[in-house]
């Protein structure tokens, strides 16, 4: 296997991002420190098989684009688009929902509350037992305190639901045979054991890794040890991020792009208000849509230059066979909950041209 060689700009990306990150242990958690320290115990477990898609039509997977204001009214218009929650079969199910919560900050770093709280909610009608849980970036953890200052603490345990900081939690040993850049990692154990896994990243750019959202979003499901930020000199963090996704499989992606971030990232950049969700069981294809969107505000140059199904994290994505690999293999859905809205009707025709094209 053969990875892109790091331009020089990237090197000095990287080199500056160590320069901080080093000196910034000093100063970390002390839980953090333990962690990188010394591997937990965690007993050898096989790599999850990829469950069937059932969000597909005329054997093409579903990708939903739905914009409007309500977001229990977008999801719930979502989920009929996709053909129902029926598949999942939730009654009786431990659901874990993984958002995205890399810091204390609000969206567009993470996870909107709101989204959450429409996401446990509509589970919960199904009948699944949910958990919703994350680990945020290294240098800041505590991953607790940051679920409670982001809301998103108050937004699932109001419903009931519970809620982890995945580091307090034990871990699995996964040894996927086709990884190459990770071939050996931990991942958190209540995410491998749940029945159910729903992966509710939000739509954000970043520095290294381009851009953010499903494939990305399972970094916080593996230990600290195995992030790609601790090889931050490595020029494969593209195809480690996919690499990462070869221990267990959402069955269904909900990515928030109500406020999204269009530049800079992942801890802070510029926000866009899209007031989009996107939805599918294939996390490769929603990926290429989520790209496009980031595309169609023409501010972030680190995913322009090459085409959507290009970007390095979908291309390994799609030989490993975690999605698609092409647009011919995927149908886009659209809809609008707001009427005559011109903007959106012409966002949402750049990005279909944009992830349409091969």
């Amino acid at each position: 296997m053969q990875y892109a060689a790091m331009t020089r700009r990237d090197l000095l990306s990287r080199l500056s991002f160590g320069l901080a990150f080093l000196p910034a242990l000093a100063f970390a958690p002390r839980a953090l420190l333990w962690s990188l320290l010394f591997e937990p115990d965690a007993p050898l477990r096989p790599a999850k098989p990829l469950p069937p898609n059932p969000f597909t039509r005329d054997g093409k997977a579903l990708v939903v684009m739905i914009h409007g204001r309500d977001q229990a009214a977008m999801l719930a218009e979502g989920v009929a688009l996709l053909g129902g929650m029926t598949p999942l079969a939730l009654a009786g199910k431990r659901v874990l929902v993984k958002p995205n919560v890399v810091n204390n900050r609000p969206p567009p770093s993470t996870t909107s509350p709101g989204v959450i709280n429409a996401v446990v909610r509509l589970l919960q009608i199904a009948g699944g037992e949910v958990t919703v849980a994350d680990s945020s970036g290294m240098l800041r953890f505590p991953t607790s305190e940051n679920l409670s200052e982001t809301g998103v603490r108050r937004a699932a345990e109001s419903l009931g639901a519970h809620v982890l900081a995945l580091e307090e939690h034990p871990w699995v040993r996964v040894e996927p045979s086709s990884a190459v850049a990770s071939p050996s990692y931990l991942v958190s154990r209540p995410v491998y054991d749940a029945d159910i896994f729903l992966n509710l990243p939000v739509v954000k750019t970043h520095q290294f890794a381009h851009y953010s959202c499903s494939l990305k979003n399972l970094v916080g499901i593996v230990h600290p040890r195995d992030r790609p930020s601790i090889r931050f000199l490595s020029g494969q963090w593209h195809e480690r991020i996919a690499e990462l996704n070869l221990a267990v499989h959402p069955h269904l992606t909900i990515a928030d792009a109500t406020t999204m971030m269009i530049a800079g990232g992942p801890t802070s950049g510029t926000p866009a208000q899209a007031n989009v969700l996107l939805l599918s069981g294939d996390r490769v294809a929603l990926d290429a849509v989520a790209v496009a969107l980031i595309r169609s505000y023409g501010a972030w140059p680190k995913v322009q230059g090459k085409t959507v199904w290009a970007q390095r994290q979908i291309k390994r994505a799609g030989e490993l066979g975690l999605g698609v690999k092409g647009p011919n293999q995927m149908e886009l859905l659209v809809r609008s909950l707001e009427p005559q809205d011109v903007e959106f009707a012409r966002r949402a025709d750049t990005v279909r041209r944009d992830v349409m094209s091969a």
